[in-house]
């Protein structure tokens, strides 16, 4: 692969690993630069992509405990739902060809960036409170872990650009919401990794190039969401998300 293309991936896996502990969605960037940069089939973007989040991840985990910002219950039950959810999104994928797999990763990153910029913008009421010490939130949990699954087998994503936003609109906070999506992103990633590294469809050398520079800036995330307007960054993810949707569209119906 040529070095510049190499470069390229290891910048934007760096960004999106200070995002994706500063305010979720970051993993997303690693997956469409992926899907862009290389000419990988849709299982290897995908099995690549869920490689990379496994080790930062763990480290945002770590970092978060550390902190005492972690509800275990709440993240262990949203990715206990995430593990069974990517065995239904990695049979999917098997369904999906490259060009589909561009479009779909479009429409996530355009949906995912509107809900964002609509959530900054006009202010999100949680439509139900959900606790981690009674059974029916656990069961709640773990349905929205179910749900970022089936996206994270589908995509390779680890669903740190699904579970914040669905965990705020359960009445969790933010920084525990983003402390749980470590925990989440580890067990969703993992499986999804497993499923995919079975199929022969994860390219180790991208792995160590993509993955180290994304474990690198997940440190520098966590120093992020502590120190800088959370609200502000957001709504630039959010219209980064947006501005980048249609260009994926194209280039994906341009195969």
């Amino acid at each position: 692969m040529d070095p510049g293309v190499l470069v390229v991936l290891a910048l934007v896996s760096f960004v999106g690993g200070v995002v994706v502990t500063a305010v979720g969605p970051g993993g997303i960037f690693v997956l469409a630069a992926l899907y862009v940069g290389t000419g990988l089939s849709a299982a290897q973007v995908a099995g690549t992509a869920s490689a990379t989040f496994v080790g930062g991840s763990a480290l945002g985990a770590l970092i978060y405990a550390r902190s005492d910002d972690m509800d275990w219950s709440l993240a262990v039950a949203v990715g206990i739902g995430g593990v069974v959810g990517t065995r239904i999104g990695v049979a999917l994928n098997a369904l999906v060809s490259r060009r589909l797999f561009g479009i779909l990763l479009g429409v996530l990153l355009a949906v995912t960036g509107l809900v964002i910029v609509c959530t900054e913008r006009y202010g999100v009421e949680p439509t139900v409170h959900l606790d981690s010490n009674a059974t029916r939130g656990l069961v709640g949990f773990a349905a929205i872990g179910l749900g970022v699954g089936v996206a994270g087998g589908l995509f390779g994503i680890g669903g740190a650009a699904l579970v914040p936003p669905a965990l705020v609109l359960v009445g969790v906070g933010l920084v525990p919401a983003l402390a749980a999506t470590q925990v989440a992103v580890v067990f969703i990633s993992a499986a999804t990794m497993a499923s995919y590294f079975v199929q022969g469809a994860i390219v180790a050398p991208l792995v160590f190039v993509v993955g180290g520079s994304y474990l690198v800036g997940a440190v520098g995330g966590w120093r992020v969401a502590h120190r800088v307007d959370a609200d502000r960054l957001t709504v630039v993810l959010g219209l980064t998300l947006l501005g980048l949707a249609p260009l994926l569209v194209v280039r994906a119906l341009l195969m």
